[in-house]
């Protein structure tokens, strides 16, 4: 039983979708919502037209009822009868004055009591002035008005708002809400009168719309809406025209509901077809999954038959060209394990090229110890033969010569002082016993007094050093940063033509101080620019150095928690290190 359900949900699913249900339900899914947005904008429009037909029925009616009432103030003769004419000819006047600087003229009033006694809102200068919006016992709100004329008569009304819900009674489209509020955001009018009495406030998201453009909204009840807004200038409030966006649409879903009815009728009436239809494909199925099983016990031995739609039989032949692929990858598997020795000698092949390249790197050992030994053979040989010069008896050199020997000696000296500590700084590297002793320093004065030796490293070639005027404090361990320094001078000097000038910057910004050391060399090839800083690393056309100078000056300088590299460009070549600055508190000596 659970087989045959199973069988018969598969065979319902391909009916469905021979049927086309997911084609269908996208197309209505975009059906709708382009449909939808036309409609809306259709709606809004319609609401654009409605508020602007309303702002200028309630314009007219505010303009009318001014000029009755400037007509009132004008009138020669009878202050008391014009008022009266005026409140026969206005139902909504609540309580009229007329008056002038010194005294009230006449007064004229529809109650016997009154319920709020009138302002002076008219001053003189200002033709038109509405007061603020007041609400009497029943909760229905009051307008006042002043009028002003250059003859110093001033008059005041009270007016109920019945005369605005007369221009929002001409409202066409009786699916739309028409309101309208006061400069406090309180309904004044509406097409429901129950708002007006509460005194309600109309909801935040209309009071901050954009005037005169159509836009969506959910008032305080969730309910989404589309409103146009309006101002109206002489109440100081807002008109607003909106309507239920469920209620624009409902014409649009009643047809789009019939449409889905017809849809799944169809569906229904072609649930047979397709239900033989997917027995026709289930069949060879059904016998690929059989001879999957049987594949998977490695028995798969006849091909098999192709029967069914097109579909299926090309199934079953892509099946059928499976398990002869596979036959094959198992007949060069065996063949594979019969060729282990071949595999054996491609294994002895990878452990020889293994050997060279050990080979190779003893040799690369070989030869940094003969480069090591030439530089201090070379050094050795200047400082016996300077210093043998000087000790000669048969000569009487002159101070200044014998001053020159003596500086020759000492630099040399130093060459080979800065070569046993690249030496011994390599070993501790490789030890892991690299160390540096940071003090706050002044790099401009460890520069200056720096200047001297570099100049001896320059070996006669122009070398200028740059440096700001004030100090730039930065933590160091002086003694490294000299070698540092002296190394990078020595490979600018190495690296480029005889007599090309050698220069030495220091630049400071917020947070690091940058030393730096251009030289007119042939540079760095590209794509080598971060192998120069490797041990051992020389470039191919150079004849001298060990390769150690740039791979030491980097540990010196990463171990300080700073940075180095190279830049090119100008046909100049320039390596650079930056530290992190820090504060000249408490500054020691260069020397230190």
């Amino acid at each position: 039983m659970k087989g045959w359900l199973s069988r018969l949900e598969g065979r319902f699913t391909l009916a469905a979708a021979a049927a086309g249900v997911l084609p269908l339900l996208l197309v209505g899914a975009v059906a709708w919502y382009g449909l939808s947005r036309s409609y809306l904008n259709l709606a809004g429009a319609r609401i654009e037209s409605e508020a602007a037909h309303l702002q200028g029925s309630l314009d007219g009616r505010l303009e009318t009822l001014v000029g009755v009432l400037g007509q009132t103030l004008d009138a020669p003769g009878d202050e008391v009868w014009a008022l009266r004419y005026a409140a026969a000819r206005l139902p909504e006047v609540v309580e009229l004055r007329v008056r002038d600087d010194a005294k009230v003229l006449a007064t004229w009033s529809r109650f016997e009591v009154t319920p709020q006694p009138l302002e002076p809102l008219a001053r003189p200068g200002e033709r038109e002035v509405w007061g603020p919006v007041w609400r009497d016992d029943w909760g229905e709100p009051q307008l006042t008005l002043g009028l002003a004329r250059a003859s110093s008569r001033f008059l005041e009304a009270q007016l109920r708002a019945p005369v605005l819900w007369d221009a929002l009674v001409e409202l066409r489209d009786p699916t739309l809400h028409a309101f309208l509020t006061d400069a406090g955001g309180r309904y004044l009018a509406s097409s429901d009168r129950l708002e007006v009495l509460r005194g309600a406030a109309a909801p935040a998201a209309v009071l901050g719309g954009e005037a005169g453009r159509v836009f969506r909204y959910r008032d305080d009840a969730g309910i989404e809406k589309l409103a146009v807004v309006r101002p109206v200038e002489r109440l100081g409030g807002l008109l607003v025209v909106e309507a239920p966006v469920q209620t624009l649409l409902a014409p649009l879903s009643r047809s789009l509901l019939v449409l889905l009815a017809s849809v799944l009728l169809a569906m229904a009436a072609s649930f047979w077809p397709g239900w033989r239809l997917a027995r026709a494909v289930t069949r060879p199925l059904d016998e690929l999954a059989r001879g999957a099983g049987e594949l998977e016990q490695g028995s798969l031995e006849t091909p098999l038959a192709e029967s069914g739609p097109p579909e299926a039989r090309s199934a079953v032949r892509a099946f059928n060209r499976m398990a002869a692929e596979l036959e094959r990858n198992r007949s060069e598997l065996e063949d594979y394990a019969l060729h282990l020795e071949e595999r054996v000698a491609e294994r002895a092949e990878a452990l020889r090229l293994a050997r060279d390249r050990a080979l190779e790197a003893d040799r690369a050992k070989t030869r940094f110890l003969a480069s090591v030994s030439h530089e201090l053979r070379t050094p050795l040989a200047s400082i016996k033969g300077f210093a043998s010069t000087l000790l000669a008896t048969d000569v009487a050199w002159k101070p200044e010569e014998a001053a020159e020997f003596l500086r020759i000696i000492e630099s040399e000296a130093d060459r080979m002082h800065r070569l046993v500590s690249d030496l011994l700084d390599r070993a501790r590297g490789e030890r892991g016993e690299f160390s540096v002793t940071p003090l706050m320093q002044d790099a401009v004065r460890l520069l200056r007094e720096m200047e001297p030796r570099l100049r001896r490293l320059a070996r006669g070639r122009p070398l200028q050093v740059v440096a700001p005027g004030g100090p730039l404090c930065v933590p160091l361990d002086a003694e490294r940063i000299r070698s540092v320094l002296a190394n990078l001078v020595e490979n600018a000097v190495r690296y480029s033509p005889k007599g090309s000038p050698v220069t030495v910057g220091l630049t400071a910004s917020p947070a690091e101080v940058r030393f730096s050391v251009s030289d007119a060399g042939s540079g760095v090839p590209a794509g080598m620019e971060e192998k120069v800083f490797e041990p051992f690393f020389r470039a191919a056309e150079s004849g001298g150095g060990t390769g150690l100078g740039l791979a030491i000056a980097k540990a010196i300088v990463e171990a300080h928690g700073g940075r180095i590299g190279l830049e090119r460009g100008g046909g100049a070549t320039v390596f650079w290190f930056a530290l992190p600055r820090g504060e000249c508190d408490d500054v020691a000596g260069a020397d230190s």
